[in-house]
């Protein structure tokens, strides 16, 4: 027997009236008489009418919100009219209104048809199909016979197109498991449409049980975590109301009786559709700031309504595990407070979340939204940056790094590593690095201080192995001539000329500070203390370091240095010590009872108020080493100073890794 589905719009008509519910009775390739195709609407409308969709939606298919959830920020702008009325449609809710009133179903379908890329990574079309699979039984009020079956034709054939991707791909769940379960559950009197629950069922399956290289997959794109979100949550719904697939096998029982295997969701199926549905929710939740804008959009709470409220994406999702994620939830949008206790004291998620594949990372000083937040992107050549200082985002964007050395800029050779993390009560910490032309790497570090409410930044630019030998002779010459013409050997070194442009979010200015070179970071009221800490304090001091804003609304950090080169921001975010008095200083490092240059290592010391903080950076293998009468050997170092005590509070110590 044809599949229907893989024929001419005529066959599927014809195939859709067998009786009922049977595939026994096909007719031959030819158009439905006018009673047949009144007969075939009425089946279809009387099945939505038997089994209505806010049945299995529950109170989220309220004027069609179940079907946007998500598709704001994915499209980075609000649905428009007629997806207002195409998903109210499919959900069954009014179209009444007057601002409805100009549209023309059959125009909307044809525009669809001829502007719809057929490819699995642009999901938003993967998600514009599936609405459209959801409205064909309302679309039996608004279109004629050829229009609606040539629609039909479009969805499966769009749908068929998706089955060699990738079974970890995203489009594959949208596109493949929840329209073939929203089209079997939803035009089940069409044998074409009702088959589909299998290759569904199986498509979802497969999704679901390569779970850490689907997240990934999702991470990969972050605006579009929502809206794979959103189809996983309707797909468990539906998985309740399909049909299980036909002919039920059955296997024999020791007494010689035949049972039939007629489940559609097995218990460990729905153990890792939840599982993997609540990993998706944490990750929604962690991208979420005030006003339940996800990071790096520039949407308003209104644009994203849909997601929020009672019947709201965040909401439903929140219901997997209410436990955990309702209080992850309500602290990411501001309406809870976690009160400065640890995510394992409220049960809350882990606060850092960091997927290595998609190359994605969250560090939140807590779940609480007003404590700010750290998201970083860093798939791309030039890494994103999002910087929230309570309630105003102050850095989101693109941070453009330019190298030159002597004059000649460089290349990056390859995509950013992760390199380093780590996560406890006091830091979140990430390193990464970029290899660049010449045998040089860009080495970038992020930091959080949970309690202390800032945040360090840093980029390295350090010598390759083809370098190695011309490093260590200048190295030697320096140790042999320690205070005598120290400059005339670093200038023996290539010139290093760094900048880094991080762009402001709306709203935000910079407010320099008239004598010294740190400058604020706000809108009506301060936000951050930025503290270019290799730069000198006072503005008429020289420096090899400079921080200001720029005319294209960016905050520009540059540096110069020869041989290499480390660059470090301070950034902090608690206002009570904005009025403090403050410092930082450059350390000397020593090595043998020897001073070491600034590119073979550097130490710093912060000083707010009472509060105390040392820095250290090695930029090569080294021995023990001593800044600030403390020594060691490590790759970087942060601790606490207490003064009177004269005892440091070791925050985190990185090894040195002479790899």
């Amino acid at each position: 027997m044809p599949d229907p589905s893989e024929s001419s719009p005529q066959s599927v008509a014809a195939a859709a009236t067998s009786t009922a519910g049977n595939d026994a009775v096909v007719l031959e390739e030819s158009p439905l008489t006018s009673a047949q195709w009144t007969t075939l609407r009425q089946r279809i409308l009387a099945a939505q009418q038997k089994q209505p969709i806010g049945v299995v939606f529950g109170d989220a298919v309220w004027r069609g919100t179940i079907y946007r959830w998500g598709a704001a920020t994915a499209l980075q702008t609000p649905c428009d009219i007629q997806t207002q009325w195409l998903t109210r449609t499919a959900a069954g809710a009014s179209t009444g209104g007057k601002r409805f009133r100009t549209i023309e179903p059959d125009v909307m379908v044809r525009r669809f048809q001829e502007s719809l890329i057929r490819s699995p990574d642009v999901l938003s079309d993967v998600w514009n199909v599936l609405i459209w699979s959801a409205a064909m039984p309302g679309l039996l009020q608004h279109l004629e016979e050829p229009d609606w079956w040539s629609l039909l034709g479009t969805i499966q054939e769009f749908r068929d197109g998706l089955l060699p991707c990738d079974p970890t791909h995203p489009a594959v769940l949208v596109g493949v498991a929840e329209i073939g379960l929203t089209l079997s559950q939803r035009l089940a009197a069409l044998p074409s449409c009702r088959r589909l629950a299998g290759s569904s069922i199986e498509a979802l399956k497969k999704w679901c049980e390569q779970d850490d290289l689907s997240v990934s997959a999702v991470l990969a794109r972050p605006h579009q975590c929502r809206l794979v979100l959103a189809s996983l949550l309707r797909s468990r719904r539906l998985l309740q109301f399909v049909e299980p697939p036909k002919p039920a096998k059955k296997t024999k029982r020791k007494n010689g009786k035949s049972k039939s295997k007629t489940s559609v969701v097995s218990t460990a199926f729905e153990k890792a559709i939840d599982e993997i549905a609540i990993e998706l929710t944490t990750w929604v939740a962690a991208l979420t700031g005030r006003g339940g804008v996800q990071a790096f959009s520039s949407l308003s709470e209104r644009d994203v309504q849909d997601d929020l409220g009672k019947h709201g994406l965040l909401t439903s999702a929140a219901e997997l595990d209410p436990e955990t994620l309702q209080p992850a939830i309500k602290a990411a949008l501001g309406t809870g407070q976690t009160k400065g206790r640890l995510a394992w004291q409220v049960s809350l998620p882990e606060a850092m979340l960091h997927d290595e594949e998609a190359k994605v990372a969250c560090l939140l000083p807590e779940w609480d939204v007003r404590r700010g937040r750290t998201v970083v992107e860093y798939a791309d050549r030039q890494s994103r940056l999002e910087w929230t200082a309570g309630k105003s985002t102050v850095i989101s964007g693109r941070c453009e790094t330019t190298i030159a050395i002597d004059g000649q800029p460089l290349e990056p050779l390859g995509d950013w590593v992760s390199t380093c993390e780590y996560t406890d009560d006091d830091v979140h910490y990430l390193e990464m690095e970029q290899l660049h032309e010449a045998g040089y790497v860009l080495q970038r570090q992020f930091m959080v201080l949970r309690d202390d409410r800032c945040c360090f930044f840093a980029d390295a630019i350090v010598r390759g192995q083809f370098h190695e030998e011309l490093h260590r002779a200048a190295d030697a010459r320096h140790d042999r001539n320690q205070g005598v013409d120290s400059e005339a050997i670093s200038t023996s070194l290539p010139l290093i000329d760094y900048q880094i442009r991080f762009p402001l979010a709306d709203g935000i200015g910079v407010e320099p500070e008239a004598e010294t070179t740190e400058l604020f970071l706000g809108d009506h009221r301060r936000r951050a203390l930025v503290l270019p800490l290799s730069a000198a304090e006072w503005k008429n001091s020289p420096s090899p370091t400079r921080l200001r804003a720029t005319e294209d609304r960016h905050l520009l950090l540059a540096s110069q240095g020869h041989g290499q080169l480390f660059v470090p921001l301070w950034v902090d975010v608690s206002r009570d010590r904005f009025s403090m008095k403050r410092t930082w200083r450059q350390l000397t490092v020593a090595e043998q009872l020897k001073l070491i240059p600034q590119r073979t290592a550097a130490a710093y010391r912060i000083q707010m108020g009472k509060s105390h903080w040392i820095l250290y950076r090695s930029m090569a293998p080294s021995g023990p080493r001593t800044f600030l009468g403390k020594q060691m050997i490590a790759d970087f170092y942060c601790a606490r100073f207490d003064v009177k005590e004269e005892s440091y509070e070791d925050l985190i110590t990185v090894e040195d890794n002479p790899s």
